[in-house]
């Protein structure tokens, strides 16, 4: 349309209007170059010879009648813009013309030069419009057969990805299980050996023995971490939260790690306050990361070695700090970046002795996670490194904003928090309370949370996608009736459910908050 000279074919078996057309642009503003033909096909001709800006043509030709000429023209041409020239007055024709393909409908009589010109402009606009409109949807087009190809791809690719994983999965959870038995069976020989029962030994068999026993136990541990590894992917680690001592978590875990830092020749100390609140934790989860914390001391300790276990109340952030201190060779400010990854150890002169799959440090990060507290790492090169972690609390309305916390931070936006009371009968005798209380418990996923509200009531914190509430009250209902028909002392006691509401988790964490809170206070529990 900026050319110098529009190159317009008049399509008219009239030689007077072919003059007066000609004569019109003659007249115009614009510089016209008009080229003549009496037939539709000498036209269409005239298009494989040269090119167009516009065609004007007449709807009653030799060769061609009505609109089957506008047809023709833009079968033959998708592009060119067209004015159908005619005396025939009639809006019903005029909008047909348009229809297929025509840009705009003019009156000869009407053939003023300033009404043509501006005709051409106008029509020549619209086709360039018209033009660019199909490019684009042609593009659209070949973008969405694009997109459902890859869709399809994606799917195909991903479905293979599921089974590789769920392969993996299965292959781990295979060969930690294989290797669990024989190793239990070394460790029990082991300690009948150690223990004189089949025989007396000398001091220094003795000192094989304790070695034998404990790096059975180092390998005890490394099953479990692959297993954990396993089911934390798979979004299949339980965790049962609840209130614990920590003193008593400590305790349990000592034993073994005492006996291992005598055989290695090193100061082990647990300084821990026997006076600790309560907290709330998995306490078989917090019993592994002080294991995992304190082997990982013992591996990196200095010579002589010294390896301190303490804890540290912090009343005012609602939780206690559980720590591992050695006299090691300490870690670097590239090594600090590294230290949680999976499967890396740091490079160090004792590499050589202490080989491991590198997921201590990495799948105790993630249990603590778990526990709704947090690890970190201190340490100074030459002077050695303290590692410690938090666990909340006993106090649910602290639990449960870090529970919130955490939820947010692992969920999608359109996941859902949804409260569910569940109670049973008060006459229910104390065993089956607990085993009620061990049920509901199995239910959980690694996202969810059980509170006892009292002897007989619990209170359900469930994250789920929305639509997945009603699966969770009829997979309870069928474990329910499974652990019933196979529990040998009677059936379960009945529940009650009520649900208490569900609410988005980006968006209502407050009103989540506010409403567990109510539901607590009422049980006195939420302080």
């Amino acid at each position: 349309m900026n050319k110098e000279n529009l190159r317009v074919l008049l399509i008219e078996d009239d030689p007077v209007d072919h003059q007066l057309i000609k004569l019109s642009l003659s007249k115009s503003a614009s510089a016209f170059e008009l080229v003549w033909a009496q037939t539709l096909e000498s036209g269409l001709l005239k298009f494989g010879e040269s090119t167009f800006d516009v065609v004007l043509t007449d709807l009653s030709l030799p060769d061609s009648f009505g609109l089957e000429t506008v047809k023709k023209i833009r079968d033959y041409n998708r592009d060119v813009p067209i004015v159908v020239l005619t005396t025939l007055n009639d809006n019903d024709v005029r909008l047909i013309a348009l229809s297929v393909g025509a840009q705009d409908y003019f009156l000869k009589d009407e053939a003023s030069p300033h009404m043509l010109e501006r005709a051409i402009h106008h029509a020549i606009q619209r086709q360039e419009s018209v033009v660019e409109n199909q490019r684009l949807l042609t593009e659209v087009e070949t973008s969405r057969e694009l997109l459902l190809k890859q869709k399809v791809l994606l799917k195909k690719k991903n479905r293979r990805l599921r089974r590789l994983n769920k392969t993996a999965h299965r292959f781990v959870d295979n060969v930690s299980h294989e290797f669990r038995t024989p190793l239990t069976v070394i460790k029990d020989y082991v300690s009948l050996v150690r223990e004189g029962l089949v025989g007396k030994i000398n001091e220094e068999q003795g000192q094989m023995l304790d070695i034998a026993s404990i790096r059975t136990d180092e390998l005890n541990n490394m099953v479990d971490d692959m297993l954990d590894v396993s089911k934390l992917e798979a979004g299949l680690l339980g965790a049962w939260r609840r209130p614990c001592q920590l003193p008593d978590i400590i305790e349990s875990v000592c034993a073994p790690l005492a006996k291992k830092a005598a055989v290695k020749g090193i100061h082990f100390e647990a300084d821990v306050d026997s006076g600790l609140p309560a907290i709330y934790c998995d306490s078989e989860k917090v019993g592994r990361v002080i294991v995992n914390l304190v082997t990982n001391a013992m591996k990196f300790c200095g010579n002589p070695g010294s390896v301190r276990l303490w804890t540290e109340e912090r009343a005012d952030q609602g939780e206690i700090i559980i720590g591992v201190t050695d006299n090691g060779p300490g870690i670097d400010e590239e090594g600090l970046a590294e230290i949680f990854q999976r499967f890396r150890q740091l490079k160090t002169q004792l590499n050589s002795s202490t080989k491991g799959f590198g997921l201590g440090l990495n799948i105790a990060r993630e249990l603590v996670d778990l526990n709704f507290g947090e690890m970190s790492v201190a340490s100074q090169v030459g002077t050695g490194t303290t590692f410690s972690f938090s666990v909340p609390l006993d106090n649910p309305s602290s639990v449960m904003t870090r529970y919130l916390d955490r939820t947010q931070r692992l969920t999608s936006s359109e996941s859902v928090v949804a409260l569910v009371f569940a109670r049973i009968d008060e006459e229910t005798a104390d065993t089956d309370k607990e085993d009620m209380d061990a049920f509901f418990n199995f239910l959980l996923r690694t996202n969810d949370l059980l509170f006892r509200t009292g002897s007989c009531e619990w209170l359900f914190v469930l994250s789920i996608p929305c639509l997945e509430l009603s699966e969770f009250v009829s997979r309870l209902e069928s474990e329910w009736q499974k652990t019933n028909r196979n529990r040998p002392f009677g059936p379960l006691p009945g529940y009650q459910l009520n649900i208490e509401g569900k609410w988005k988790i980006k968006a209502d964490s407050e009103a989540i908050h506010r409403h567990f809170c109510r539901i607590t206070q009422q049980s006195s529990v939420c302080t």
